[in-house]
């Protein structure tokens, strides 16, 4: 593990230096943390929310069977092992699942493929949740309006007729919501994650 956590937040540190002690309490504020985006990863690789909840959990239980390796490393490193382990699980269930298929003269080229796209939906996770946890210091209003978009996918005249408000109304809450995030972010110099989404 890399050891250089000059910047590692001291309550993640000590957190992970009671989990390499044997806690459990520990463990289940890891669990919370990350295994819903860990069966969201796996869901979206193998399109089975039943082996993406197992995955998840495969993956929480290997890291703490490795819990102590993980003493003074920084959540970043436990989230790149967490985030890597699903992927490679994934990625050896497709290929055996690939191999029992009659044509799979193409195997290589579609394990290429497959990293790479596995790849990217683990920055694309990863900034979703950076945006998220932004979207969290929002007034409540606004984290409302930007969840029935982002998340919930309304139109603005969905959102307009739930919220009891006009077209125009609607619009220049998103606007007033997402230059405020947008400002947020800046400060994060999050600026790659701003051009991606906004």
């Amino acid at each position: 593990m890399n050891h250089n956590n000059l910047h590692e937040d001291p309550v993640d540190q000590d957190l992970l230096e009671r989990l390499a002690k044997g806690d459990h309490a520990a463990m289940r504020v890891i669990f919370r943390s990350f295994y819903s985006r860990l069966g969201y990863l796996a869901t979206e690789l193998l399109g089975n929310n039943s082996q993406a909840e197992d995955m998840a959990q495969e993956a929480l239980s290997a890291f703490w069977e490795k819990r102590a390796s993980f003493a003074g490393s920084s959540m970043r490193e436990v989230s790149a092992y967490l985030f890597t382990t699903v992927r490679n699980r994934c990625f050896n269930t497709l290929k055996h699942a690939r191999v029992k298929e009659v044509h799979h003269q193409k195997l290589a080229q579609s394990i290429s493929e497959y990293n790479s796209l596995a790849e990217a939906k683990i920055i694309k996770e990863d900034l979703y949740y950076k945006i998220y946890l932004e979207i969290q210091a929002l007034p409540a209003n606004q984290r409302q309006l930007l969840k029935m978009i982002f998340v919930e996918g309304l139109e603005t005249d969905e959102i307009a007729g739930k919220l009891g408000l006009t077209r125009n109304n609607v619009r220049n809450q998103k606007a007033r919501a997402l230059e405020k995030l947008k400002v947020l972010l800046l400060k994060k110099r999050l600026s790659t994650v701003i051009l991606y989404f906004l």
